[in-house]
């Protein structure tokens, strides 16, 4: 009687704390869990003949190791860790004393799920010694490795944008400060996010698990943290969800792009390789401009899809990514989304010249002093990287190169073939005149009576907010740009920025070149229409001030009758000489005197020794 009423105030008693446990949201959650093993258990991967959901983690007596009373054999196995060209803390293998080990008796794949300690092997209902297979998501090394894992069992370096988790938050670091399995997870209760159901310590949703210690400047204001419209949510559902459960670019934060275990890309953990990261959304799928498609159908673009996946977050414009030869890929000087975006800044923010917009917030640069910058506060500064003092210029114009081309350069007087050429920073840093990118002209409006009042759109309207006068300064994409964007106002939708445009040298509208003939001093000429000089005339006047011979009395008889281009006098960007004067030398000749120059005496008026389209000019003055 005795021994009945004992049983029974036993099983009271354990009835009363399974109750307090599933109270508290504590150990008896485990149970159909992914983590019940007993025979009884919803679970898929379980036991054929356990009972009890805790043996297989835990023993009351005879315990291999002394954490937790662990009854699981313990991985002895050791593989390679988690590295990175910008971590900034010391990742060492797998102590003993990590509680990560204990997570690894099963989750590296080398111990049957049922081998215990004190309990011998216990057979599962998918076989004896069954072990994680290596194509399993649970299994963190099926491929031999840790380092594609985010870090664990290590002390995390604080400070700029890692911070240490406040007191009271589940996330938390064990005793020594370092971070392990179970800062992120607890084993004993999948459903603390309901919608990922990976035993993580607190929900998921905007990734608040991952910004507890990662807290990444101008993440609160970036475009991928907005609330999406009801018709992205629905177009991501069918993309970007699949691996948290989660609906919608915000509610997967950082796991829109990254994956904490077996991404792709072990060094960043991200998804795929870099440019298919942000085509997931940027392909007109998620988000309604088309990105992809500018590098897939356009004639010219920036080479992301030729140079592959060479972008390193620790680079500098002086690293071996931008000095090594060109090879039969194209050139290693690349060209990939985050050289020139930084998706946790980006936003849709405006600015005038020559301030960087939202969507070029956070990314390194070159200055125009040629010093390195983290951050670049001027657009031309991120178009320096590339365009200013690094290797293998100019690119490739053989098109048989990996589909590099773009388009004819002028052959011009000053600069061609020396240090400079091709090199935009010292063009626009060094020349006398130049167009205002890194700095104003501040000339008169005698000196540039062709300057418009406002930049025009393609339509032949003002642009808003783009007034221009002596002082202002242009963008680089005020000239390289989308030639069917937004960005021509009007009612043009397509995607802005220098992704891709049919007209050479990526140039937002036409400005057409003249043909090398083969023979300089005998140019081909075009012929003349306002849409040949589309894009000069966006900000300067070609039809009523250009050719009606406001600046220089001859511009009609060059231009008109002529046919001679812009660029066959004119640099776009600087030049040596005054009024932007570089003879492009592939169309222009010296004079039978064998002299080439131009000489400007005051505006308006100066004289020119030149041979082009056949004529002779001997210091003929105007």
């Amino acid at each position: 009687m005795r021994r009945a009423v004992f049983i029974a105030a036993l099983l009271l008693a354990i009835g009363i704390l399974q109750l307090l446990f599933a109270q508290n949201g504590n150990k008896s959650s485990i149970i159909n869990s992914k983590h019940d093993f007993r025979a009884a258990s919803a679970a898929q991967i379980r036991s054929a003949n356990g009972q009890s959901a805790c043996i297989f983690c835990h023993t009351p007596h005879n315990a291999g190791s002394s954490n937790y009373l662990w009854n699981h054999r313990i991985s002895t196995q050791d593989f390679p860790v988690y590295n990175s060209s910008t971590l900034q803390s010391t990742i060492t293998p797998i102590q003993p004393q990590d509680v990560s080990k204990l997570c690894l008796s099963c989750h590296d794949g080398t111990i049957a799920l049922g081998d215990t300690v004190n309990d011998g092997s216990v057979a599962f209902a998918q076989g004896t010694g069954y072990t994680l297979p290596a194509g399993s998501a649970s299994n963190l090394a099926g491929d031999q490795t840790f380092a594609n894992d985010h870090p664990f069992a290590f002390a995390p370096k604080i400070g700029g944008e890692v911070v240490t988790p406040p007191p009271s938050d589940p996330v938390h670091l064990d005793r020594s400060g370092k971070l392990q399995c179970t800062s992120c997870h607890d084993a004993h209760k999948e459903d603390a996010d309901p919608t990922t159901r990976k035993f993580l310590v607190k929900s998921n949703q905007a990734s608040a698990v991952c910004l507890t210690c990662h807290q990444k400047t101008g993440w609160a204001g970036s475009a991928h943290n907005q609330p999406p419209d009801a018709s992205e949510n629905l177009r991501y559902a069918h993309t970007q969800g699949a691996h948290t459960g989660y609906i919608g670019v915000r509610n997967n934060g950082c796991e829109s792009c990254h994956r904490p275990h077996a991404p792709q890309v072990g060094q960043r953990l991200i998804k795929q390789t870099e440019e298919n990261v942000c085509f997931q959304c940027h392909d007109g799928s998620v988000v309604t401009r088309n990105i992809k498609a500018e590098f897939l159908s356009k004639t010219y673009k920036h080479p992301v899809l030729l140079t592959p996946s060479t972008h390193d977050a620790a680079e500098s414009p002086s690293s071996a990514a931008h000095t090594l030869p060109e090879t039969s890929v194209g050139q290693a000087r690349h060209a990939e989304c985050a050289d020139c975006h930084n998706g946790h800044q980006a936003n849709s923010t405006t600015a005038l010249p020559p301030l960087i917009s939202g969507a070029l917030l956070g990314v390194k640069g070159q200055s125009s002093s040629n010093s390195f910058l983290t951050q670049s506060p001027n657009e031309y500064e991120i178009c320096f990287k590339c365009h200013g003092d690094s290797a293998n210029k100019p690119q490739s114009l053989d098109k048989s190169i990996a589909g590099i081309g773009y388009g004819r350069n002028p052959q011009r007087q000053y600069d061609a073939g020396n240090l400079n050429a091709y090199n935009t920073r010292a063009e626009f840093t060094q020349g006398i005149s130049y167009h205002p990118v890194t700095r104003p002209r501040n000339l008169s409006a005698g000196e540039a009576p062709s300057l418009r009042s406002s930049v025009m759109s393609n339509s032949g309207s003002p642009l808003p907010n783009r007034p221009l006068a002596g002082g202002s300064q242009i963008y680089c994409m005020d000239c390289h740009n989308n030639d069917t964007g937004r960005n021509l106002g009007g009612s043009s939708t397509g995607t802005s920025g220098a992704h891709g445009s049919n007209i050479a040298h990526l140039l937002e509208r036409a400005n057409m070149m003249e043909t090398a003939t083969g023979t300089p001093g005998r140019g081909s000429g075009i012929s003349y229409a306002l849409s040949n000089y589309a894009l000069c005339d966006k900000c300067h006047d070609v039809q009523n001030s250009v050719i009606a011979n406001r600046s220089f009395r001859y511009h009609r008889l060059h231009i008109v009758d002529q046919r001679t281009a812009c660029s066959t006098c004119h640099d776009p960007h600087a030049s040596s000489s005054s009024m932007l004067i570089n003879f492009d030398t592939s169309i222009v000749a010296p004079n039978s005197n064998k002299v080439l120059s131009f000489i400007r005496t005051s505006p308006g008026h100066g004289s020119c020794s030149l041979t082009c389209h056949g004529e002779n000019h001997n210091n003929r003055s105007y």
